[in-house]
């Protein structure tokens, strides 16, 4: 995934009914206040607009705002994509971005509603969103129904539960608050909160007009017939009241607000009209509406008389279902706000501007550095580098069933263009019974190769190896299998590169690599790397497969080589050079020689980061960093782990990739003139698939 200079907020909610959406939009507007290009996704949705795959606030806030991003863009996934293809969906969000974030100054993420059956399964979700798109959390807490103690014990909870998750938390803004004595509850906030450590942003009044529907969003969804049109089917529903007790009682209950609808059984004429003279009265409130039930109405002279005194604009409204069910169903209907609502827009931006610090929201992103490359912005990005100059990679193993998925996988992709090598009809046969397109492939027998390539190839491998005493005869019948064939083709230019393995040995796939394609003329040996998995960030762990007892030098060569692999694949290098102590406190042959080497790149290459001798743990946490090695740049942070020999290398990842079920990429062989890359034989398509792609990265960069 790109980076881009722009700033991001993930806006998450504690619960349902936080408001979230609301906030958002007055969030929006107040950041358009502070910089001029605010762009808005809600990754995934799940309200959606009749019968469309879209959410109804992607829909909603395109128009309010006047986004000139594709609808499709700004709501790429649903929760259904999210439960069943997490890895195509997160593909499916990066492209997205990819295409609205350029010249945004900030984009503002809107996270899930909590509106499935399983709200852990959301929040996971969200975390997963957020650490993705390395955006931070700015958290909307519901603050209605519930005392300060529960408001701000929620807030504990689910701001511990983000960072855990790895995600940066920006900060917290309480929503629908409701206190009779504000300030002094606000502050009260304030201060619990900054004892936790939790960033407080403000807190926003609940306002019934937000959150009330209008009157004729309850007139369409319950399908009312209109008895009287007032003058305003747009008055905001505070509060819905069943009146079915005599007028005197019923006055008692409706004088505490505006807004009521006022529910009552249709033949209840008394009522009826106690309520259409409340409403001229000034010792009364004003009512939204009246609502009868039971498919009842007034006779013709009652009518008569009703429109009289309806004069005021109260709309009566007619269902046919009875009063308590009515009830019921006008209590569900929230106040869902539309882009033409433009007194609730309104509303929602005065109370952000009012009650939410957004400037300090805007000055807090700029403290937040976010360096970390999960292994879902990896895996994108190298799909998408791969992609960018199409390259020519060839497989050997064109036989094995993984080979196939992985190749077919990429021509559907178009990442780059592949070579199988092998028994057509077999692959062919193979492919098709395994579901995988191989129209695009280019499918090539060795053994049926034409007789000029067949005697080029002879040759070119007899001039390179006949100092070794290979004679013609043993060149060409080297050319008959497929991994030496297909190293000659890279050689010959004829592919781009090459990957092998997932049947073969490491030895047998690049023996005949080092044997013809050789090492680059500025480096004294290949070597190589794993890119490792983990959940929260991508790690390079180097030399795990070919260098099997380094020296100093070399090992100062693999340091530098696997820095600039690196930084090649978007992951900024800070060199660990592992051994058993840190810093001064050991002495010995081997952690001498990790000192040396770790010298020996400082003098070489003083632009990379590194530090040595280091233990692991040194390298990786930060709270042992403090205690063991203060002061270091690398300490606590390392994203290259250097290896002292092949044993601790191969050991650890293998130890790393199998008790923390990570993906390990690789071995990525560095230092080639081009590109041959080696596959574990345990390998999935998904890890070929990658591993393809990064061949193809660095045959761009030859």
């Amino acid at each position: 995934m790109e980076s881009y200079m722009e700033k991001k907020i993930f806006i998450a909610s504690t619960e349902k009914r936080s408001g979230k959406s609301l906030v958002t939009v007055g969030l929006i507007n107040a950041l358009q206040g502070i910089v001029p290009n605010v762009g808005y996704m809600k990754p995934i949705g799940q309200r959606f607009v009749h019968e469309s795959a879209v959410d109804e606030d992607a829909v909603i806030i395109k128009k309010i705002f006047k986004l000139t991003d594709e609808l499709n863009d700004i709501n790429p996934g649903t929760m259904d994509n999210a439960q069943n293809d997490r890895d195509l969906l997160f593909e499916k969000i990066f492209d997205s971005y990819e295409r609205i974030a350029p010249c945004r100054d900030v984009i503002v993420f809107e996270g899930t509603d909590y509106t499935s059956t399983i709200s852990a399964l959301e929040f996971d979700i969200n975390a997963e969103l957020a650490k993705n798109l390395a955006a931070p959390v700015l958290l909307i807490a519901k603050g209605s129904g519930k005392t300060i103690k529960e408001i701000v014990q929620t807030i504990s909870e689910c701001t511990d539960s983000f960072r855990e998750m790895g995600c940066n938390f920006l900060g917290v803004v309480i929503n629908r608050f409701e206190s009779r004595a504000y300030d002094k509850d606000t502050e009260k906030l304030k201060k619990l909160l900054e004892r936790k450590k939790i960033p407080f942003f403000g807190v926003i009044r609940s306002d019934p007009l937000l959150s009330g529907p209008r009157l004729s969003q309850i007139a369409e969804r319950l399908g009312a017939k209109i008895v009287y049109k007032g003058d305003d089917l747009s008055k905001v529903v505070t509060d819905a009241k069943v009146l079915a007790m005599a007028p005197e009682n019923a006055l008692k209950h409706i004088k505490d607000k505006d807004g009521y609808l006022l529910i009552t059984p249709g033949d209840r004429v008394d009522l009826i009209f106690t309520a259409l003279i409340a409403q001229k009265s000034i010792c009364y409130p004003n009512f939204s509406g009246i609502l009868l039930t039971g498919g009842l109405v007034p006779g013709e002279n009652v009518k008569t008389l009703m429109s009289g005194l309806a004069e005021a604009g109260l709309t009566i409204l007619s269902v046919q279902q009875d009063t308590y069910n009515t009830a019921l169903e006008v209590n569900k209907i929230k106040g869902e706000i539309t882009a033409e609502d433009t007194e609730k827009i309104d509303l929602v931006n005065q109370l952000v501007e009012n009650y939410v610090d957004v400037s300090s929201i805007y000055t807090h992103l700029g403290y937040i550095v976010t360096n970390t490359t999960t292994p879902r912005m990896f895996q994108y990005r190298i799909l998408e580098m791969a992609k960018a100059e199409k390259k020519h990679i060839v497989l050997p193993e064109g036989n094995d069933e993984r080979i196939i998925r992985a190749a077919a996988e990429i021509l559907y992709r178009g990442t780059c263009d592949i070579t199988l090598l092998g028994g057509k009809e077999k692959i062919i046969e193979l492919g098709n019974k395994i579901g995988a397109n191989l129209e695009k492939a280019n499918i090539l027998d060795p053994s049926q190769a034409s007789d000029d390539l067949v005697a080029d190839y002879t040759e070119t491998y007899y001039q390179l190896r006949k100092h070794k005493g290979v004679t013609k005869e043993m060149a060409r019948d080297m050319m008959l299998d497929p991994t030496a064939f297909g190293v000659m083709m890279v050689h010959k230019g004829h592919a781009d590169g090459f990957v092998s393995g997932a049947v073969h040995s490491t030895a047998d796939t690049l023996r005949p690599v080092l044997r013809v394609i050789r090492t680059r003329s500025d480096v004294s040996l290949a070597s190589s790397i794993f890119f490792m998995c983990m959940p929260d960030e991508v790690l390079v762990y180097g030399d795990c497969a070919l260098v099997e007892d380094p020296d100093a030098e070399q090992l100062a060569v693999i340091a530098i080589t696997s820095a600039e692999t690196a930084k090649s694949f978007g992951i900024e290098p800070f060199v660990a050079m592992l051994s058993y102590s840190t810093g001064d406190s050991g002495k010995g042959k081997d952690v001498d020689k990790v000192r040396e080497a770790t010298s020996i790149v400082k003098t070489k290459r003083p632009d990379i980061p590194i530090e040595g001798p280091i233990q692991y743990d040194a390298a990786i946490s930060e709270e042992v960093a403090k205690m063991k090695l203060q002061n270091s740049e690398v300490a606590g942070k390392a994203t290259v782990y250097i290896f002292p020999d092949l044993n601790a290398g191969n050991t650890a990842y293998k130890a790393v990739q199998r008790t923390a079920q990570v993906p390990a990429i690789g071995p990525v062989v560095q230092g080639l003139n081009k590109p041959a890359n080696d596959l574990s034989r345990g390998a999935l398509f998904k890890d070929i698939v990658y591993t393809i792609a990064i061949t193809a990265i660095q045959a761009q960069q030859i």
